[in-house]
C-alpha cells in the first residue's frame, strides 16, 4: 500500500500548488475592465484556481478513504486537510458575499 501513500502525497502537493498559484495570481493580475465589472477577471481567475484545487482535494480525500479503511497508518492529515481548508474558502467566500449583499446595506 506504499503507492497509495506516494498518490495521497502527491495529490496534496498539487493541491497546496494549485492553492498557492491562485492567491499569487490574484495579487498580481491587473485589473481589467471598467466601472463594476472592474476586478472581475482577478476574481475568475482566483475562482478557476481554486476550483481545480477543490477537485484536487476531494480526489485526495476520496483516496484518503480508500487507505485508512486498508489500514494505511498516518495519511488522514495530508489526505483530507485540503478538503477542509478548500470548503473553509468556500464558505468564507459565501459569507463575505452574504454579508455584502443583505447586511451592508443597512448601514449606509
Amino acid at each position: 500500500m506504499g503507492y497509495v501513500r506516494q498518490i495521497i502525497y502527491a495529490l496534496g502537493a498539487l493541491w497546496l500548488v494549485l492553492f498557492g498559484l491562485s492567491f499569487i495570481l490574484l495579487q498580481t493580475s491587473e485589473p481589467a475592465g471598467e466601472g463594476f465589472a472592474r476586478g472581475l477577471s482577478r476574481l475568475a481567475s482566483f475562482m478557476s484556481w481554486q476550483t481545480g484545487a477543490f477537485v484536487v482535494a476531494i480526489a485526495a480525500a476520496f483516496v484518503t478513504r480508500f487507505a485508512a479503511e486498508r489500514g494505511v497508518d498516518r495519511i488522514k492529515l495530508v489526505g483530507y486537510v485540503p478538503l477542509a481548508a478548500s470548503l473553509f474558502l468556500v464558505a468564507s467566500l459565501v459569507a463575505i458575499i452574504a454579508f455584502r449583499v443583505y447586511v451592508e446595506p443597512h448601514f449606509s
